[in-house]
């Protein structure tokens, strides 16, 4: 499904019925808002591993602007702010009441820019492996120095600092780095989800280049009022286990949970403590 907002077309798709029947009654559910990671992937890291929360959720997936199925525009327009802003946009656009927020890896970035921007509209707010400032990638340079390969050290420039080539390039360093983001990769998991999104290039190198060095939501984590789960992996290079604590250090109610056995993607590796500890924060209040 498309949504024509803010000048450009959002794909978005949803997970799990609005109403649910309860005696003779129909009940309405919350709606959880999934912000993916990036830049350059889509909705499709989600499925289907949350999936079993739109038991308790219905979930809206969408893809960011110039990402994923979404219409392609000037990648000078996906600024962190414009990417918030069209968080916002879909949420009146379907008419809905105060979201949850699960933003993951860039997307936990933009949720927080979000919920810093329009915290009336968030009910809670939960950060999956991310990051409050771009001084994660100073430490990610370092953990990946303890724990990659030569090959893989000497290639993560070519991504987060905007160089990748082509397409061709960008497979290359998949290929070479995609096991760094798992505590223990497995490629009947890892080689369908890494398969799974529609790249989009220029909008990842304009990004990584241009407006990633400028993001730092620092300042403004410490006015946020929301209930925030922080969740991060203990073996996270990209969005280490430090740039957690950071948030959960400024963002005054929030808690931290550390997945031991996770890299970047806790929702995978650890699924079902994963799930269990989401379904927990969310049913509170419910």
């Amino acid at each position: 499904m498309f949504a024509a907002i803010n000048g450009t077309k959002l794909y978005f798709d949803i997970e799990g019925s609005g109403y649910i029947p309860v005696g003779p009654k129909m009940v309405k559910k919350p709606v959880l808002v999934a912000v993916h990671g990036g830049p350059g992937s889509d909705h499709s890291d989600f499925k289907p591993f949350l999936t079993p929360l739109s038991e308790i959720y219905q979930i809206v997936y969408l893809d960011q602007r110039s990402n994923g199925q979404s219409e392609r525009v000037d990648p000078a327009t996906c600024t962190f702010d414009q990417l918030a802003d069209d968080i916002e946009a879909l949420r009146l656009y379907l008419g809905l009441e105060k979201i949850s927020v699960l933003g993951h890896s860039f997307g936990g970035m933009i949720a927080q820019v979000y919920a810093t921007s329009y915290p009336e509209s968030v009910d809670k707010l939960l950060l999956v492996n991310t990051a409050p400032s771009y001084d994660f990638y100073r430490e990610a340079k370092e953990f990946a120095s303890r724990v990659g390969r030569p090959e893989q050290i000497a290639k993560i420039p070519e991504l987060f600092e905007g160089n990748i080539r082509d397409d061709d390039h960008l497979e290359e360093w998949w290929t070479v780095c995609w096991d760094l983001y798992w505590h223990d990769y497995q490629d009947d998991i890892g080689g369908d989800t890494g398969s799974r999104p529609i790249g989009s290039l220029d909008v990842c190198n304009y990004t990584f280049k241009h407006l990633m060095p400028l993001y730092d939501v620092r300042a403004k984590l410490p006015a946020l009022k929301m209930p925030t789960l922080i969740v991060t992996g203990r073996h996270d290079w990209i969005t280490p286990l430090t740039q957690g604590e950071v948030m959960h250090d400024l963002i005054p109610n929030s808690e931290l949970a550390i997945f031991e056995k996770s890299g970047h993607m806790p929702f995978i590796e650890e699924q079902q403590m994963f799930l269990t500890t989401v379904r927990e924060f969310l049913s509170r209040g419910l």
